[in-house]
């Protein structure tokens, strides 16, 4: 094969060559076969090579096309890779978020990142859906969130938010559509507005803003674009959980509502009956019956008093996520049953080193037992063991009260009973009740370490 290089040489070569054969030719006489043929080959060859020459050239431009074809769709590729991995950090982050302050706050700051933008703002509906207002900004002055407030079609954002389609603007001083208070006191030259659906509906609109004149690129716009989507899912799940927490909230007072009624309001009415008692017998005079009437009195308060503890504890956060499980145990005798009046022993042998799942088990399991002391057992001390050997660890919750029936309690349905069973077999511990009437109760799991 002939290179660039060679070929003028040997085409310079082989020209030579045919024409001092040719003129050999000329030169010959009546008999120039012979220089005949070697012109005639010398002018092949050098066809030949001429031809030869322009397929190479041909082939190496083919080359150089498909090697920068195959540059260019290189570039393609990193680029959608990089826009792919800044969208996998941004879900990363905004996942680590539920409230929707948060959230939302998030979005700004990483829209920011994305877009190597100077500032940025989340502007949302009003419950009316009547104005908006920023929710959420990145680098702007408080006096300027102020004022950012717009009606349906005004400003760039209300358009925005209205037609549902993004807005740019390279230069803001060439562009009318923008709002000269807020461009002029951020220094703002270049931005991009996008709106947010969620659930099909537009949410807002949050931009990406640039203190320099900005012509945006096609991947800044699908960039843009695509966090756009996947804002909108996070705003949905963050709204979707405070709903579930208000859910809960709601249901949580209702309980507490039922249990003021079933336990404290119960026991304020009986105590006021027995003040009735009390009163006429003290007219009476039997002292006798005046003090066994004023020891049952007495007995109520308590349990009126246990049972309105345990509310109130119930109403703190829960000391277990703090604290852990020994911690978490002795916070609530010290805060619920010792100050009832009830006496307390809490014994830990060995060190305590348990899974989560199974230390929250454990601490639910203690906790239901206890209320349920407070509640029914009529006791006057419990003993709580937990301990943890090798390959076991063990939890019991003993009293001295009245005891029950654990065969009609569990016949009856009763939900504490079940609740502390169910705790036990997700944890795939053993559970047992021992108890009689007359002779208190003893709630005893046990757990392999695995």
């Amino acid at each position: 094969m002939i290179t660039d290089r060679l070929f003028p040489f040997v085409a310079l070569t082989l020209t030579c060559l045919t024409l001092a054969a040719c003129i050999a030719v000329d030169s010959a006489g009546p008999h120039p076969i012979l220089w005949w043929i070697l012109a005639g080959l010398g002018l092949a060859v050098l066809v030949g090579a001429i031809v030869n020459y322009l397929r190479i050239r041909k082939l190496k431009i083919r080359l150089n096309n498909i090697e920068a074809d195959l540059g260019e769709r290189s570039a393609q590729i990193e680029q959608q890779r990089n826009e792919l991995e800044a969208l996998y950090r941004a879900d990363d982050e905004l996942s680590r978020h539920l409230r929707l302050d948060d959230v939302l706050q998030s979005l700004v700051n990483i829209s920011v990142e994305l877009m190597h933008a100077d500032k940025g703002s989340l502007l949302v509906w009003d419950d009316q859906r009547e104005k908006m207002y920023a929710r959420a900004t990145y680098g702007f002055k408080p006096e300027t969130v102020a004022i950012m407030s717009f009606s349906k079609g005004q400003g760039l954002a209300g358009k925005v938010a209205l037609s549902g389609e993004p807005a740019i603007v390279e230069d803001a001083r060439l562009d009318g559509r923008v709002t000269p208070a807020i461009i002029e006191a951020e220094k703002i030259r270049g931005l991009m507005q996008i709106p947010i659906r969620v659930a099909g509906e537009v949410f807002g609109t949050f931009s990406a803003d640039y203190l320099q004149p900005h012509r945006f690129t096609d991947q800044e716009k699908r960039l843009l674009s695509a966090f756009a989507q996947r804002a909108g899912l996070a705003i949905e799940k963050a709204r979707l959980y405070e709903r579930e927490q208000q859910i809960a909230v709601m249901q949580e007072r209702n309980r507490l509502a039922r249990d003021l009624h079933d336990s404290v309001s119960q026991s304020l009415y009986g105590l006021s009956l027995y003040a009735e008692v009390a009163a006429q017998l003290l007219k009476s005079g039997d002292v006798e019956k005046i003090d066994q009437n004023l020891q049952e009195l007495k007995g109520m308060a308590l349990n009126a008093l246990g049972e309105m503890r345990l509310l109130i504890y119930e109403l703190r956060p829960s000391a277990f996520e703090e604290e852990g499980l020994v911690a978490a145990i002795q916070t609530r005798l010290d805060a619920v049953e010792e100050r009832v009046g009830l006496e307390t022993n809490f014994v830990v042998k060995g060190e305590i080193s348990l899974p989560l799942h199974v230390e929250e088990g454990l601490y639910r399991i203690t906790q239901e037992a206890l209320n349920n002391v407070l509640k029914h057992a009529q006791a006057k001390s419990v003993a709580i063991t937990l301990a943890q050997e090798k390959d076991m660890v063990h939890l019991e919750v003993a009293d001295d009260g009245v005891g029950f029936d654990v065969v009609k309690a569990c016949e009856a349905g009763c939900v504490g009973l079940h609740s502390m069973k169910e705790r036990a077999q997700e944890m795939d511990a053993e559970f047992e009740i021992i108890s009689q009437l007359g002779s208190g109760a003893r709630v005893i799991v046990r757990r392999p370490i695995l």
